[in-house]
């Protein structure tokens, strides 16, 4: 599947805000850990490679029936701090290799838009949607539409609980 080829993982889980995030996934060294490393506590999904910005939103378009695009999920970022960022290519190059910038983890936060997507989606179009999205390129015929299903239905899940304890979505994700 897509980023699984570059290391990349994420984990979608739900939180009431930003700092509470954080404080879930602290290992007490500072630095978040995966959802799926804390274990109990955290209402999480383990997504592989299904990252936020590409393939999370091919499936937000296919749900909205709108057309996919690179903005179409709308991301804040939680960690690494923000006042941490580098402010140009220059100073980018000039970070540690360790950086958490260059190495993660890095936690963002989806917009509420996206939570609402998904809370809302109609549960009889979703094999549909299933089938569509299976065979988006960035899979490359690797994914399969019953696979995908059981995917998008624990990310319905997800979100309607995120909805009903007025909590956001978070994105965790690590190399």
């Amino acid at each position: 599947m897509g980023a699984d080829r570059v290391g990349v993982l994420f984990d979608y889980f739900r939180a009431p805000d930003g700092e509470t995030a954080l404080r879930l996934l602290d290992r007490g060294n500072g630095v978040p850990a995966g959802p799926a490393t804390i274990g109990t506590g955290v209402d999480a999904l383990d997504a592989k490679g299904i990252d936020p910005f590409v393939i999370l939103g091919r499936l937000v378009g296919l749900i909205l029936a709108v057309p996919s695009s690179v903005d179409l999920v709308r991301t804040a970022g939680v960690w690494p701090p923000e006042e941490t960022k580098p402010r140009s290519l220059e100073e980018m190059n000039r970070l540690p290799e360790d950086s958490p910038w260059n190495t993660g983890p890095w936690l963002e936060e989806l917009d509420d838009r996206i939570r609402d997507a998904f809370a809302e989606a109609d549960d009889y179009a979703l094999p549909w949607i299933a089938d569509r999205w299976a065979r988006i390129e960035e899979f490359d015929g690797h994914m399969d539409a019953t696979f995908a299903l059981g995917i998008i239905e624990d990310f319905v899940a997800l979100a309607r609980r995120a909805r009903r304890a007025d909590d956001r979505l978070y994105c965790w994700m690590c190399l």
